[in-house]
């Protein structure tokens, strides 16, 4: 539970969530004047941050914006014209509250039994949007009005409803076998299965394997979820990158250096819901596992078709992408920050079929 100041000490909380897989609360609190729908990103720590949407008033709607009010803290009635719901104010059915988290678990949807009163999508806190309210009227300053976005916004809300519905059923045999018969395509017969997620949701493992004197490691599970953000910069391509696997390829005698590598993919494939971002082709991230080098790639195996890799089905209709582990020395990374990932690329010519997998030595120059 939050810490209330005591300017809110006279408030309620009437419904409270936890995200699935982001370190992010969701809680509606009503003070005499006002509802508001609160996502609370690192909850409790000392980065955190909120994103809030009004709901409704609960008394008389104000003539103008309550400035005092915000200055000292609280939350803020809606002015009377931008309020389309009675003037003199309701009150939420605390009874029928619930709240549905989105598939990326860093966004949410409040509703009163089968009705959508509120959303805070992955898209609010920019520009001045705050999320949506049913009852709200236009562009108003602390929610916009949600009719103009309720037909897709309530398909996305009855959409992420099932999806985590369906993760309390026998989901990871299905999956299970997906990467199994995808992986066996590729290196054979797996050497091991590590565990790699704590024994928290959602499972995930890592495969090791041998192709052609290459030792592989690659995770699945971490495509379970789709990684937040993603939609704000891909848009309608959103289901192409969203998801992820990560692996590691070494020559045989970097034997000692794959299972250090390992642990660090561990690490980076809780990262996204983490920090709630993204990681994807071009990305770079710092690594200090193997010494003398700074930082890894990452290499999305399905802009290199000349690199041998793993073959998915897509997956609840969106498509898994591998992200191949490339080490950089720090001149490495800081010449590709100037050149580039595409320039990157195009200049390794001949050198490009032995890019991903590890020798011990730098691969840009």
């Amino acid at each position: 539970m939050f810490e209330k100041t005591q300017k809110m000490t006279e408030s309620v909380i009437l419904a409270e969530s936890y995200s699935p897989c982001c370190p992010v609360q969701a809680f509606v609190e009503e003070s005499d004047t006002c509802c508001y729908f609160y996502l609370w990103f690192g909850a409790g720590g000392d980065n955190g941050y909120m994103r809030s949407c009004w709901i409704c008033n609960v008394g008389k709607a104000p003539e103008k914006l309550d400035v005092d009010a915000m200055k000292d803290g609280e939350a803020p009635a809606m002015p009377g014209e931008y309020v389309k719901h009675d003037a003199g104010g309701i009150r939420l059915n605390r009874d029928k509250l619930s709240i549905v988290w989105f598939e990326e678990g860093d966004a949410a949807a409040l509703l009163e039994g089968d009705t959508l009163l509120c959303v805070i999508p992955g898209w609010s806190g920019y520009q001045g949007f705050q999320g949506y309210s049913r009852y709200a009227r236009g562009e108003a300053p602390y929610a916009w009005e949600l009719a103009p976005a309720e037909e897709v916004l309530g398909g996305r809300v009855c959409k992420s409803r099932e999806f985590w519905n369906h993760f309390e059923g026998a989901y990871w045999e299905e999956v299970r076998q997906l990467h199994e018969e995808a992986l066996e395509s590729f290196f054979g017969e797996p050497e091991r299965y590590l565990g790699i997620d704590g024994k928290k949701f959602p499972p995930k493992v890592l495969v090791t394997g041998v192709r052609e004197g290459v030792c592989y490691g690659i995770t699945a599970g971490v495509s379970l979820l789709p990684m937040p953000q993603v939609e704000q910069y891909f848009q309608g391509k959103a289901s192409d990158y969203r998801r992820i696997e990560l692996g590691f390829a070494a020559a045989e005698e970097q034997r000692d250096i794959c299972r250090k590598m390992y642990s660090y993919m561990a690490a980076q494939s809780r990262l996204p819901w983490q920090e709630i971002s993204f990681l994807g082709h071009g990305h770079t991230v710092p690594c200090d596992t193997v010494e003398g080098f700074s930082a890894v790639w990452l290499l999305n195996s399905r802009f290199l078709p000349q690199i041998a890799a793993p073959v998915y089905p897509d997956y609840m209709g969106d498509k898994i992408n591998l992200l191949w582990i490339v080490p950089l020395k720090e001149e490495e990374l800081e010449w590709l920050k100037e050149m580039g990932t595409e320039e990157a690329l195009k200049r390794l010519g001949s050198r490009m079929d032995k890019l991903t997998v590890f020798d011990g030595t730098g691969k840009l120059f």
